[in-house]
């Protein structure tokens, strides 16, 4: 099933493989994508999601818990959130997540398992490194803990769920 960023063509497209391959296919990745970016040979653009989706997902796993720690300090969610876009806290994670964290509303784009299979998929890659990485190491924690609470079907965003009061 496609996404509704396929449907609209509205994609960020990571490709990988050989280049003349890649410039051939670009009409119909255009039509698919409003960024098409050739990353490298076969397997560079998956290792590149696996670095984006790590860093998506240790920002998600952020800003849950800023509002999460709002919440149980009486701050007011909206006035959090735009104080959030306003600042250093500002994330392309605040703009697609944060109301949906402060309502609730964890229908799927990006499951919480998606965002751990991914997670593990970067510390694999880190460890193979020899790199440490512990921010990536606590946030894939926080998603497998949703994944045993029965939660992995929600969206990324329902990470906020183990951090706001009176959840769960």
């Amino acid at each position: 099933m496609l996404t509704w960023q396929a449907r609209q063509g509205t994609l960020y497209l990571m490709c990988g493989g050989k280049q003349r391959v890649f410039n051939g296919a670009r009409p119909v990745l255009d039509s698919l994508g409003t960024i098409v970016r050739y990353i490298g040979p076969a397997g560079e653009a998956a290792t590149v999601k696996a670095l984006v989706n790590m860093v998506m997902n240790s920002n998600t796993a952020a800003l849950a818990e800023g509002l999460g720690l709002g919440k149980a300090l009486g701050i007011d969610l909206t006035l959090l959130r735009e104080v959030f876009s306003q600042t250093g806290a500002a994330s392309r994670v605040l703009e697609t997540d944060g109301e949906d964290m402060q309502l609730r509303a964890h229908d799927c784009y990006f499951s919480a398992a998606h965002a751990a299979k991914d997670s593990a998929i970067a510390l694999n890659l880190a460890k193979g490194a020899g790199l440490s990485l512990p921010l990536a190491q606590a946030t894939l924690s926080q998603y497998r803990r949703l994944i045993e609470l029965g939660k992995g079907d929600l969206d990324k965003s329902a990470i906020a769920e183990l951090t706001f009061p009176d959840r769960l």
